[in-house]
């Protein structure tokens, strides 16, 4: 008995094969999501970032919409130059820790504290944004997971990120969290953002860290990650 399409379907959506080609365009859109919101910065238009990057508007235009795909895959040599072109680090476009919007709200909070933060800063606010999206709007606004540690909720690629922003102030303009800013103001309002101690002692006072029984010294679902559903 001969297979109906719906079933060949189902059957390809368990292979290797898709989930590899469904991998990658996801990496794509994310990488051409990050091209366009830092042309946008920048007020470059696709020829303009072209001649900049020495390549065409074409590739330009492919790489925003996902669609670019050469049979040797996109060559470090093109990141190198799309990196300068675009006046970001490398890891900007070549690392898939990060994705545009969260280097959105990171430069938003950079700008509201006039780029004065220490780490404990860079870890915290972003947390307590998303735990405030997860309960009013049902997802988180960055694309980082939190796990117990030391200092309280953290997520190792905040370490990538935050090499976007040591010493530097890029200039951003808000392509995707436009529709959130007010969010964003409204929780990072109720913080003591400046203090990053106090943000600390404040993250074991929430519901994820609760769960654990997390307390400040303390081991208690160390490195577990949270559930900011709690």
């Amino acid at each position: 008995m001969s297979l109906s399409q719906s079933d060949k379907l189902d059957q390809f959506i368990k292979t290797d094969e898709f989930k590899e080609k469904s991998s990658h365009f996801q990496r794509m859109i994310i990488l051409g999501e990050k091209i366009y919101g830092r042309r946008n910065d920048l007020g470059l238009t696709q020829t303009d970032l072209a001649k900049r990057a020495q390549t065409t508007q074409r590739i330009i235009s492919e790489l925003e919409s996902g669609r670019y795909a050469p049979s040797n895959g996109i060559g470090e040599e093109l990141y190198d130059k799309l990196a300068e072109a675009l006046e970001i680090d490398r890891d900007y476009l070549f690392s898939e820790k990060i994705d545009r919007r969260t280097f959105e709200l990171f430069a938003f909070i950079g700008d509201k504290l006039e780029w004065k933060w220490d780490i404990m800063q860079f870890m915290k606010l972003p947390y307590f944004v998303d735990l405030e999206f997860v309960k009013s709007k049902g997802f988180k606004l960055s694309n980082l997971d939190y796990q117990r540690y030391e200092y309280g909720p953290f997520d190792k690629n905040i370490y990538t990120y935050r090499n976007l922003f040591e010493g530097k102030h890029p200039k951003v303009k808000y392509s995707y969290i436009a529709d959130f800013i007010d969010d964003i103001e409204t929780t990072l309002k109720t913080l003591p953002v400046r203090n990053g101690d106090r943000l600390k002692k404040l993250t074991y006072e929430t519901a994820p860290m609760k769960k654990l029984g997390a307390t400040i010294g303390g081991k208690e679902g160390w490195n577990e990650k949270l559930d900011l559903n709690s």
